[in-house]
Formats: C-alpha cells, structure tokens, sequence
C-alpha cells in the first residue's frame, strides 16, 4: 500500500511540476497581453503531462493479464504531437497580406513538449524550456521550476 501511494505521489508531482512550467510560459504571454495565456498553457501542460503519464504507466495490467499484447507507449505520444498540430494550424490566421498567431502556436507547441517531459520524468529538459531560457525568457526570469526534483 505504500508503495502505491508513493508511486500516485510521484505522478500528482509530475502534473503539478507541468503546471507550473506551463504556467511560467502562459503568465510571459499574459504580461505582454497576447492571446492563450496562463490558463490556456496550464491547462494544456497538465494536459499533455497526464498523457504521457497514462501512456506511459496506463496499461501496464493489460499486459499481465495477456501474453499476446504489446505496449507501445510512444502511441498515445504522437497523438498528442498530433492533435496539437490541428489546434496549432488553427491560431495562425492570415488576413491582409499578413499572418498572426504562429507565436501563438509556436508557444502552445513548446507548452506541450514541457508537459510531455515532466509527464515522463524528463525534468531538467522541461524545467530548462518552462523557466524561459530557451523561449528568450520574460523579463527578469521567473525561475520557480529551478527548485524542482
């Protein structure tokens, strides 16, 4: 029993460590008043950061149960590479010779690469994107994912 509440720690742990990151990269763009703010990037981080969890560690009794089944757990990952790309399509806009929305996509795709990382484990790759260094970071650089495992 333990052990399995030291294991259900570790993903609640993981889901809030994405929200976090992805609340980093949405509070940046609500300061500068862009569209898909914080609540937008800390829905889809705990989003894509539940993803990985369950395709990760989801369907683990399904193979003890029978000998014929095999996990692919990169599936449901490219699903959710996928279905971002359709929202993503959708942000950008054209209108009079001009194109507007492709920090928008770009910034909600980078949001669902920290949550898949700390979703999987990966924290040092989705602390380093969620606390700016690789986004050109806001000003002054709100480091909290730092502090994380």
């Amino acid at each position: 029993m333990e052990a399995f509440v030291r294991e259900q720690a570790v993903y609640v742990i993981r889901l809030l460590a994405a929200m976090v990151c992805g609340g980093l990269i949405g509070y940046e763009r609500h300061s500068r008043r862009k569209t898909a703010g914080l609540r937008t990037h800390v829905i889809i981080a705990l989003a894509s950061a539940l993803m990985m969890i369950l395709s990760k560690y989801g369907f683990f009794d399904v193979l003890g149960s029978y000998e014929d089944v095999k996990l692919d757990p990169s599936r449901m990952a490219s699903g959710i590479v996928t279905a971002i790309g359709f929202i993503g399509s959708g942000i950008i806009f054209f209108r009079n010779n001009s194109i507007k929305g492709t920090a928008t996509s770009a910034g909600i795709w980078a949001t669902v690469g920290v949550g898949m990382a700390m979703g999987s484990g990966m924290y040092l790759p989705a602390r380093d994107h969620g606390s700016g260094d690789s986004l050109g970071g806001a000003s002054g650089k709100t480091r909290i994912c730092e502090r994380l495992p």
